[in-house]
């Protein structure tokens, strides 16, 4: 059975029949099991991770395929050391991408709710409890506060029942349901007020409801279902290592070819010989430990972002928040906490602001106007009238209301106002003797308390309401008649907070003389009341969302709401944290739905807030920012949020308000649910992407060098100086430790200062290469001087002292790698990076003095040789050092 047969346009009577169930007995327990088989258990389709797959996508990498094809020819050739070693580099590699994906996955996995939830079903005419698993259409649920919703299904009937459906509309307030409307079927699902939807949770009142949709073909199965379709996409970085791995791979071949027709056409080899001297070559070209030490530059950062609650679930996902310019963000959870709170107000004719966002009852409420009088009065009337439906507690560091978001936002207010002992306190001052429920024909709830042997009454609810049944108003500690001019004074105040995109919560009082409080019908008391209070409440932002959509803004990158909340609504928001949109930068749903693609090509990325959206608009509005070459970050915690999380470059979920469809389609969960962390996690991907192409010239200086050795003495018709277990010594031991060191650089200054950069930047560019070419060369050539000297002493020797050389090279590389443009003097510390040289040169000393040095055919250097080889890493710095001076950059920023 579908939610496609549009059943909130059915009146119930069709809907009973087509669905062959009983109100009243519901299903019997065999027809239950039968339509279960038919149908299947009612769970949301999710795409797990193969484990298997999950490791073999860590070998996908272009550089790491020619890492393997020379592991092979390296072993044909009878070389088994140069093979065994670069195996070795690619399986580590392959461990440290595997572990990192792999603990992300068992984290998400803990995030999920352990227990299936229990759904109340009739069933053989009784009250059965049973797992929201085992529901099947045509089964009669019943609804009360605080149920979650376990299927699809059109309302029968319904008590004050209110719904938050903010996981799967975005909406934050909660959502009226009414069973016996009918609809027009293309209603959007925000607005079916006769139906309830699987995943949404029951906040108020009670209800009853025939499933009609379960599993994949509810409405939140449907958006999991498109997600399990979709691969994801590689990430800038992932593409950007691919497309250096391709352009390395040819620069290769190409030298290595060239070496080998040289060596033949000179007849200084033999073929043999001309084909070890090529392999010899590629080694030197091929940066060995980049990909190594790019996964660990990358897992740094990773435990970098966990230790800052941002959990990555993708290893290159790190970097890639670095890359975005353009962040989409849900409201409700995610910019908000989506907790309602009360933050204007105004008591017995006094206004004031109220501070503190949510449901933790800390803020000061602040009298406006130069006024001290804080409302302690209407803080007492709100704790004794609201407590008995509703309730502030602490569960798991968290503060949680327990019933309609509304009453719990006022109720919130009285803590702040009085404290737990206040309230506790004011409960007892003013005991209940008598509730009017609230219905939604009257819009309010009334109590009737008894206060000093006398009775007074509070009502609350719709405050245009309470007006028309006021007769006067309170100021101050008295109260004047509503005339005429003064109701409609509190209209267009009410009228005000409302177009400000605050739900008005008003408060009237009457003190009860003479009245026979048994017979007595609602009429009779909410009469002649004294109009008290207005309240303005929304779900505000968090704290430090303002800050960081202005540090946002100074990084370059536009912050675009997107929500299906209402206009005002998400416009009032907007205001608070500094993004201010006019009418012609907000665009709605409907408006959305009567554009074309290339209509709204034009325009999207001059929108500051879509609001009123459906799942189907945010994944179309992602994938159109994508399509102009903007690279999105997409934040969000509901259902409906998921489709756009997987178009996005990067998806990030919520990890406690997140539904688990939204975890699984996003590349990394913020643990604590701040919006916050967002810039916090874009700081860390700049500066990881930063350090990666430091580690990158780093490395590819000396494998130029290293080139410019065996290439240059082949063209000088030397022996080879360098043997390839020498360049895989220094490629993957010696040059490793400094280039993860440099991986680890403190962030250079002005990071977030500068904007992202561009999809059309490359990692390597042509001024770099020349970079690459000019380095490498002054390395090669300083080191072949230092061979032509030692040489005709001992060609062992001068072996040593080449090989050396280019090892200790590290000291300078490591120093002028710090930064391409700024000069040493001006950048932080970095702690790791003299520890990293040392263990190099141990290393290094290691190969040169100790047994080991037959298998590297060294012999120990001399004083003497030292004093050469440290002249190398000396100019190396120098040089580099004075074109920074001369403004001479290898960047643009």
């Amino acid at each position: 059975m579908s939610a496609d047969k549009s059943w909130h346009s059915r009146d119930i009577n069709s809907v009973v029949k087509e669905l062959e169930t009983d109100l009243t007995n519901g299903l019997s327990s065999s027809e239950a099991l039968e339509r279960l088989a038919r149908y299947g258990a009612n769970m949301i389709p999710v795409k797990k991770k193969s484990v298997f797959k999950m490791f073999l996508s860590q070998f996908t990498n272009f550089l790491i395929l020619i890492l393997i094809v020379g592991a092979v020819i390296s072993m044909a050739l009878g070389e088994l050391l140069d093979s065994i070693a670069i195996i070795a580099i690619v399986i580590l590699m392959g461990f440290m991408g595997f572990i990192q994906e792999y603990r992300s996955e068992k984290t998400l996995e803990a995030l999920k709710k352990l227990a299936t939830p229990i759904a109340r079903v009739l069933r053989d005419g009784e009250v059965k409890e049973v797992k929201s698993t085992d529901i099947v259409p045509g089964d009669v649920i019943l609804l009360r506060e605080g149920d979650i919703v376990p299927a699809d299904a059109r309302l029968v009937e319904a008590e004050m029942l209110e719904i938050d459906e903010s996981p799967l509309t975005g909406e934050s307030m909660p959502v009226e349901k009414d069973p016996d409307e009918t609809l027009q079927p293309d209603t959007p699902v925000s607005d079916r007020v006769n139906m309830v939807f699987m995943g949404t949770h029951v906040v108020k009142g009670c209800g009853k409801a025939v499933v009609v949709a379960t599993g994949a073909s509810t409405e939140l199965g449907k958006i999991a279902t498109q997600l399990t379709s979709s691969e994801e996409e590689k990430t800038p970085l992932e593409e950007e290592l691919d497309y250096f791995g391709k352009r390395i791979g040819v620069a290769l071949l190409l030298i290595s070819l060239i070496v080998f027709a040289v060596m033949v056409f000179k007849e200084e080899a033999s073929l043999l010989g001309a084909f070890m001297l090529a392999v010899s070559l590629a080694v030197a070209a091929i940066p060995e430990g980049l990909p190594a030490i790019a996964t660990a530059v990358l897992a740094i950062g990773a435990r970098k972002m966990a230790e800052k609650k941002a959990l990555v679930r993708r290893l290159a996902a790190v970097e890639t928040l670095g890359s975005v310019n353009v962040i989409l963000s849900d409201k409700t959870g995610t910019i908000t906490k989506g907790e309602m709170t009360v933050k204007k107000l105004m008591a017995a004719g006094v206004e004031c602001e109220v501070e503190g966002v949510g449901y933790e009852p800390r803020g000061e409420v602040k009298p406006l106007n130069g006024g001290s009088n804080k409302p302690i009065f209407l803080a007492k009337l709100l704790a004794a009238h609201i407590s008995p439906d509703v309730s502030l507690t602490m569960e798991n560091n968290t503060w949680v209301i327990k019933g309609s978001p509304t009453e719990g936002a006022a109720l919130v207010l009285a803590y702040k106002v009085l404290g737990e002992k206040g309230v506790r306190e004011a409960v007892e001052e003013f005991p209940i003797v008598k509730t009017i429920p609230f219905d939604r024909f009257r819009k309010r709830k009334t109590t009737i308390h008894r206060f000093n042997n006398r009775y007074i009454a509070v009502s609350s609810g719709a405050p245009d309401l309470l007006l028309e049944v006021s007769r006067s108003i309170a100021v101050g500690n008295d109260e004047e008649l509503l005339t005429e001019e003064r109701r409609k004074e509190l209209l267009k105040y009410i009228e005000s907070m409302a177009s400000n995109g605050f739900r008005t919560y008003g408060v009237a009082i009457r003190v009860l003389d003479n009245i026979d409080l048994e017979n007595a019908e609602p009429g009779d008391i909410e009469r002649d009341m004294v109009f008290y209070s207005i309240m303005g409440i929304i779900d505000p932002p968090r704290e430090g969302v303002r800050e960081a959509v202005e540090t946002a803004g100074k990084a370059g990158i536009k912050v675009i709401m997107v929500t299906g909340d209402h206009k005002l609504t998400a416009m009032a928001v907007g205001r608070m944290i500094g993004l201010n949109a006019s009418d012609d930068e907000v665009l709605e749903g409907k408006t959305l739905d009567s554009m074309s693609d290339e209509e709204l090509l034009k325009v999207v990325d001059k929108i500051k807030i879509f609001a009123r959206v459906t799942p189907e608009h945010k994944a179309r509005i992602a994938r159109l920012l994508k399509a102009k070459g903007y690279r999105i970050a997409m934040t969000g915690d509901g259902v409906n949020d998921a489709p756009a999380l997987k178009i996005a470059d990067i998806g990030v979920a919520m990890g406690i308000r997140g539904t688990e469809v939204a975890k699984e389609a996003s590349q990394m969960i913020l643990l604590d649910d701040s919006f916050v962390t967002i810039i916090d996690a874009i700081k860390e991907g700049r500066v990881i992407y930063e350090n990666i192409k430091k580690t990158i010239n780093y490395l590819l200086s000396c494998n130029m060098g290293e080139i410019a050795v065996v290439f240059g003495a082949s063209l000088a018709g030397m022996p080879p100086p360098l043997e390839p277990i020498h360049l895989l010594w220094i490629n993957v031991t010696t040059d490793a430790f400094p280039a993860i060191a440099l991986g680890m650089e403190p962030p250079e200054p002005g990071i977030l200062e500068k904007p992202p950069r561009s999809s059309k930047d490359r990692l390597i560019t042509m001024r770099k290469m020349l970079y690459y070419v000019v380095m490498g060369s002054l390395l090669g050539g300083l080191t072949l001087l230092l061979y032509s000297i030692f040489e005709p002493t001992s060609r062992i020797l001068a072996e040593t002292v080449v090989f050396t050389t280019i090892a200790i090279s590290e000291f300078g590389r490591a120093l002028i790698s710090r930064s391409e443009n700024l000069n040493i003097w001006k950048l932080k510390p970095n702690k790791w990076l003299v520890p990293a040289l040392l263990a190099s040169l141990v290393l290094q000393l290691i190969v040169v003095y100790t047994p080991l040095n037959r298998f590297f055919d060294t012999v120990p250097l001399t004083l003497e040789a030292w004093m050469y080889i440290a002249i190398v890493p000396l100019v190396i710095f120098i040089t580099d050092e004075v074109r920074k001076l001369l403004g001479i950059k290898l960047s643009p920023t």
